[in-house]
């Protein structure tokens, strides 16, 4: 299997969970054969703020590496920016944006599976952040 022109090392993936896949977590499954692991959904607004709590959940292990981030918000500008910043780091092998996820909390702020709801702000949002992560492996 071929992402872009990244290819892990099996087809089999570790999804994204809030709460579920931190670092520790994905180092495990990694271990125990994961092809390719994710992180857990990341604020795009918590990184654009300078949040400590949400800059961690981007530490990635070597012994993980390279791992996916997926980021999430509804702002297309602030999408873009940190998806260029999250690009800049070697260990990450592409950005995932969510579109699923459907906690009260984030679909009220029109993030995750609200986006669905609203297709001309989901494509500014792709457009967005494939402009400004022309880095990555997967759009290289």
């Amino acid at each position: 299997m071929n992402i872009g022109n990244f290819v892990p090392e099996n087809n089999v993936f570790l999804a994204p969970m809030a709460g579920v896949t931190d670092k520790a977590f994905r180092i495990i499954c990694k271990e125990f054969g994961a092809g390719l692991v994710y992180t857990e959904m990341v604020s795009s607004k918590g990184l654009y703020y300078g949040s400590q709590r949400t800059e961690f959940m981007l530490d990635i292990d070597e012994r993980e590496a390279p791992a996916v981030v997926q980021i999430f918000g509804s702002d297309a500008d602030i999408m873009g920016y940190m998806a260029e910043k999250i690009s800049e780091k070697e260990d990450v092998a592409f950005i995932d944006i969510n579109m699923g996820c459907p906690a009260p909390k984030i679909v009220k702020n029109k993030e995750g599976s609200y986006l669905m709801r609203e297709p001309e702000l989901a494509k500014r949002i792709v457009k967005k952040v494939v402009e400004k992560s022309k880095s990555l492996l997967l759009v290289k």
